[in-house]
């Protein structure tokens, strides 16, 4: 029963977490996956774009600058309701902040060092096209090449 537990509030917790205010977290080489048909739509736009629809958020904090950046190879594995999935690169979480790099599901979405400061949270989020069709929502799987992110905690036991 404990195990029930655990389990559901790991689960629910992370249903609840894909917004500004608690972004999920992700990292290098680490696969995630999501369905914004069960999200909800938190940023009514993304800087000078409009949108109606459900996002999920993710963040990184920004380690020292190496030479290049990765990718985050967003695939589509769900359809996205007649509307194509959106990706979004933002260095602050709010409605007004415009993009500094912008995407489509299914194609790799370029970290350049352009415009990123370390030490500095950003933000990916993703969603369906804010100019498709109401309700478009899908499912994906972000697949992060190396991402600049730094050490925040290391012990040796």
């Amino acid at each position: 029963m404990a195990a029930v537990a655990v389990a559901i509030a790991l689960f629910g917790g992370q249903a609840a977490a894909q917004t500004c205010a608690n972004p999920l977290p992700i990292v290098s080489n680490v696969p995630v996956s999501g369905d914004t048909c069960t999200a909800a739509n938190s940023l009514p736009s993304y800087g000078g774009t409009t949108s109606a629809q459900n996002e999920i958020v993710y963040s990184f904090v920004a380690g020292p600058t190496p030479p290049t950046y990765g990718d985050l190879l967003i695939a589509q594995t769900g359809g996205f309701a007649g509307s194509a999935g959106g990706v979004f690169l933002l260095p602050a979480c709010t409605a007004s902040t415009d993009p500094i790099a912008f995407g489509v599901v299914g194609a790799p979405l370029s970290v350049s060092t352009s415009g990123i400061t370390p030490g500095q949270t950003y933000y990916v989020v993703v969603t369906a096209d804010p100019g498709g069709p109401a309700a478009g929502c899908g499912q994906f799987t972000i697949t992060p090449g190396y991402l600049p992110v730094s050490l925040q905690k290391f012990s040796v036991e």
